[in-house]
């Protein structure tokens, strides 16, 4: 059974604050001291909530309710917290005084431990790789998440002001008396791309089911693709989701699914589970479920026909009762983390904006063949870039849908 470290009281006994080595031989209860790298993995490898610490397996969620994709009925409204009513008004004040920000809180929480991690696995017994492993494992989600912060909380990337621009603090320490002030949104971009760079060479190529939550080689490249593509070094992001496919390609091909009806004659096929979905490159997950209805521009991007994710993703809200129109199941935990069907994506963006419109529409149509039936026609053709650029657009919305 897995045990919550206390890293805090851990860090004061293996730090020597009581001196006496009778103290230090002592292990309160139900608790773990950080001594082996087997204790950091098990810190790294934390996906329940525990107190104030979310793990590394939730990650943000707010976002949802300032999307297009969603709409608000008579319904829905009542099923939301008060912050979530707030974004979805574009309110200047999401929480309430006595409030946290849920999403700032969890990726904060993340960053400590990772900061813990790098700072101390190395004094820990163990293996050498396996405590340079987890160092490049703690890069990575510290990456990820100041990419989040970043995104969520600050200006959009724009090269001629990131460098004044205010972005997030960057906390380096794991001293709870640390001064944090704001870097500038080119500094948490430097930051976070240097963490993934460093963290590369130490990490394993491909995920490993049902270890999904590990980040390996292939999540830290489409990471830095999507930062890359956030800044519009649409080269940049075009190498890095490239050499991520080129580590790891996998596909799920949705006319393999399980089929089950869900109310006769409605036929459904089942999404691939958490943990179990081999196209996904660094499990994550949002903190809140959230019930989505989708908006009927989404849904008219959608071949109801042939795209099996019109039947694995959307659900019509009369079969539950509720007839106020089509729900989106992913919405209700949705996959957040980087996979290989993103990294097709920012490969085709990237493509499309370089000129390219048919290396573009290649990547698009390889996603979309594993998600249509079997001999409907799937493919889409571009006459120009800017042609092509639109296309993919259109299938990322279809893709990554509350993801």
């Amino acid at each position: 059974m897995k045990k919550f470290i206390y890293a805090i009281l851990s860090l004061t006994l293996l730090t020597g604050v009581f001196s006496c080595k009778k103290y230090l031989e002592l292990v309160p209860a139900g608790q773990l001291l950080l001594t082996k790298s087997s204790d950091y993995r098990l810190l790294l490898d934390q996906i329940t909530k525990t107190g104030k610490s979310n793990g590394f397996y939730a990650t943000y969620s707010t976002d949802a309710m300032v999307d297009d994709d969603m709409v608000m009925n008579s319904y829905s409204v009542t099923t939301y917290a008060p912050a979530m009513l707030n974004a979805f008004q574009f309110a200047p004040q999401l929480y309430m005084e006595a409030e946290s920000d849920v999403d700032w809180e969890a990726m904060y929480n993340q960053i400590y431990v990772a900061n813990l991690v790098i700072a101390n696995v190395m004094t820990a017994t163990g293996a050498e790789t396996e405590k340079r492993q987890l160092i490049a494992e703690a890069r990575v989600h510290r990456a990820y998440a100041y990419l989040i912060l970043v995104s969520l909380y600050a200006k959009q990337y724009d090269p001629a002001t990131a460098a004044s621009d205010p972005g997030v603090p960057i906390r380096m320490e794991t001293d709870f008396e640390e001064k944090l002030v704001r870097k500038s949104v080119q500094q948490v971009y430097d930051y976070l791309t240097a963490d993934l760079k460093l963290a590369i060479p130490d990490l394993p190529l491909v995920p490993e089911l049902p270890h999904t939550n590990r980040p390996v080689k292939a999540a830290a490249l489409t990471i830095l693709a999507r930062a890359s593509q956030y800044m519009n070094h649409q080269q940049e992001a075009h190498d890095y989701a490239d050499e991520s496919l080129k580590t790891y390609s996998t596909l799920s091909d949705y006319n393999k699914l399980l089929q089950y009806a869900y109310f006769l004659p409605v036929i459904y096929w089942t999404y691939p589970e958490h943990f179990k979905n081999s196209e996904v490159l660094l499990e994550k997950t949002a903190i809140s479920s959230n019930l989505m209805f989708m908006s009927q521009p989404l849904l008219n991007l959608y071949d109801f026909t042939n795209d099996m994710r019109a039947s694995t993703t959307i659900l019509d809200g009369k079969l539950y009762g509720i007839d106020y129109g089509y729900l989106s199941i992913i919405s209700g935990n949705p996959y957040k983390g980087p996979s290989v069907a993103e990294s097709y994506l920012i490969r085709a963006e990237a493509s499309a904006r370089l000129g390219n419109a048919d290396a573009a529409m290649a990547d698009v149509n390889t996603l979309r063949k594993a998600r249509y039936k079997t001999g409907s026609v799937y493919t889409l053709t571009a006459s120009s870039a800017e042609q092509a650029l639109l296309l993919v657009k259109e299938e990322r919305r279809r893709e990554l849908a509350f993801c």
